[in-house]
């Protein structure tokens, strides 16, 4: 079993757009903190961080054009799929099938696949809840304070193009893209998956066989 393989496993497995839940985890680098300077230098890397986010009532399988275009028709604005002008940005779909509605890659060097991931104004059960080990315990609420004082704050919307739609801050679309390394598993009623867990075993397996 390969990468897409496992994708595919996925998208077999789990009904599109119904509410799901899906834990990441992963430790966190420079990459999500900011590294400070001098006396002010960032005492939470070095890979002493981990966290875990649990993603509840998120949907997946999503088309992002399709999706904008049906919230505005929702809000009076009719629009198409055609007409909204997504902004140039670092994810595309992953391909042209039905991988490509349900996973996006990296424009740059198309090496990452991340699941795509929902909530909209209709999901209000929608919900994530954030928790941390250092150096492998829980966290205290101090120290979760101060990691969360140091993690580098990014958008997971197309904000502007859901202005120019006419789309207010009650009916904006959230699109959250973790990476499928990062997810510990993929639950929709009683149906779960643990992606990199069954890919580890399966290469262990073939390495046992060889």
């Amino acid at each position: 079993m390969n990468i897409i393989e496992l994708i595919q496993l996925i998208i077999a497995t789990f009904t599109k757009g119904a509410a799901s839940t899906i834990i990441q985890q992963k430790t966190l680098t420079e990459k999500e903190m900011n590294k400070g300077r001098g006396a002010n230098r960032n005492p939470f890397l070095g890979g002493r961080v981990e966290m875990t986010k649990v993603f509840s009532g998120f949907v997946m399988g999503t088309d992002y054009s399709r999706s904008l275009a049906a919230a505005a028709t929702r809000m009076g604005n009719e629009t198409s799929a055609e007409d909204v002008k997504l902004k140039t940005n670092w994810h595309k779909p992953l391909n042209d099938g039905v991988e490509g509605e349900w996973f996006s890659t990296d424009k740059a060097t198309e090496s990452k696949i991340y699941l795509k991931l929902q909530r909209n104004e209709k999901q209000i059960a929608c919900k994530v809840t954030v928790t941390y080990k250092v150096d492998g315990r829980d966290a205290t609420a101090a120290e979760v304070a101060a990691i969360e004082g140091w993690l580098k704050n990014k958008s997971n919307t197309q904000s502007s193009t859901q202005t120019e739609l006419g789309l207010t801050k009650d009916n904006e679309q959230f699109f959250i893209l973790p990476q499928i390394e990062t997810i510990k598993s993929i639950k929709q009623n009683e149906r779960e998956i643990s992606p990199m867990a069954l890919l580890h075993e399966v290469h262990a397996m073939a390495m046992a066989v060889a």
